[in-house]
Order: structure tokens, then C-alpha cells, then sequence
């Protein structure tokens, strides 16, 4: 369980923190704006991919999971109609680190964001770094033709950035820096179409 400060790592981190924001932006100020919303569908891998990681480098994973689950719980006060990523991500985690569970896990994938797809694209990505990159490409684009074309297809340009031997070098994230941003830029944005239809 390595501590060391992995510099790729900080870069997928990056890159699904940049374009989540690009994406919400869309979603919530200028929905008719699809090139947001299309940028956007390259968050969702990027975090994927910070999951393995974070499932897999851990000292402590009960902390971890129920870091997880907590602020998954949280961002609903924001959004309360959604079960939202973090959920995803948290079972994705749990079907990682106990795989005995795993129908268990993806059936209760339906019920968040992504659903099962985005459980799937996670074991795909999974795939692709600890087992075979060929295979785990072709079950990445399989997962997208399964559940039908749209820009969501988009979300496989972020795959060349997680298998790049280095990293570009970029300021360091604070350690718990997504899990906080997440529910605090959504209530950010909500606040801003609150005021804006005052206005």
C-alpha cells in the first residue's frame, strides 16, 4: 500500500475534478450548451480510475469506504432526488476489495448514478491495469455498445491518460480535496440559479 505521492495519479484526479466542473456548469447555468456536457462524460473514468487506486492503496479501508459512503450521503442534501456517484463508487469499491459479493454489489448498482454501467466500466478499467490493456479496452468499449451510442461513448478519451508511464506534472490536490468539492461546487451552483431567478 504505497504512500508515495503518485504524480499520474494526481493528473486523472485533475483531469475528472476539471471536467466535472465544466460538465455541471452545463448542466445547471447553460444546459443548452452540449460541448460542456460533452466534455463532461470524461469525468466519470477518471474517477473511476481514482477508486481503484484509492481501494488499493489504503491503510485503512473501513476510513475509506465510510469517507465514501459518508459524503455520498451528504451531497444528497444538495441532491436529494439522486443517488449519486458516490454511491456508484462505493460499491464499485466494496465488489474490489470483496469479491464474493460481486452480484450482490452490482445489483445494487442500479439503483445510483451511472447504475450498472458505470459499475461495469469500472471492473473494465480495472481490467485494463492489473490484468490485460487489450481486453480490458475491448470490455471498455463493449460496456458503451451495450448500453447504446450517445456522448457518453465520449468518457473512453479518458483512458490513454491512465496508462501514460508518467504523469504531467500539476500542484499537488489536498488529499480529500474531491470528496469535499463534489456536494460544495453543486450547492455552489444551485445557489447561483436561486439567485439568478430572483433576478
Amino acid at each position: 500500500m504505497s504512500r508515495t505521492f503518485d504524480e499520474k495519479l494526481n493528473m486523472v484526479k485533475w483531469i475528472g475534478i476539471l471536467t466535472m466542473t465544466i460538465d455541471h456548469v452545463g448542466y445547471f447555468l447553460f444546459p443548452g450548451l452540449l460541448w460542456m456536457r460533452m466534455i463532461g462524460r470524461i469525468a466519470f473514468p477518471c474517477f473511476l480510475y481514482s477508486t481503484i487506486e484509492g481501494t488499493e492503496r489504503t491503510s485503512d479501508y473501513k476510513k475509506y469506504i465510510t469517507r465514501l459512503f459518508g459524503l455520498g450521503v451528504l451531497s444528497m442534501l444538495v441532491t436529494p432526488n439522486t443517488i449519486n456517484v458516490l454511491f456508484l463508487l462505493g460499491l464499485f469499491s466494496l465488489s474490489l476489495k470483496y469479491r464474493r459479493y460481486f452480484p450482490l454489489f452490482m445489483l445494487l448498482s442500479f439503483i445510483a448514478e451511472y447504475s450498472v454501467y458505470g459499475f461495469l466500466f469500472g471492473w473494465a478499467i480495472y481490467w485494463m491495469k492489473e490484468k490485460d490493456l487489450l481486453q480490458g479496452i475491448a470490455g471498455s468499449v463493449a460496456v458503451q455498445f451495450l448500453f447504446g451510442i450517445s456522448i457518453q461513448t465520449l468518457s473512453l478519451i479518458s483512458l490513454p491518460f491512465m496508462f501514460m508511464d508518467k504523469g504531467i506534472k500539476l500542484p499537488r490536490l489536498p488529499k480529500y480535496f474531491f470528496y469535499w468539492f463534489y456536494p460544495l461546487h453543486q450547492a455552489v451552483l444551485i445557489l447561483i440559479v436561486s439567485l439568478l431567478q430572483l433576478v
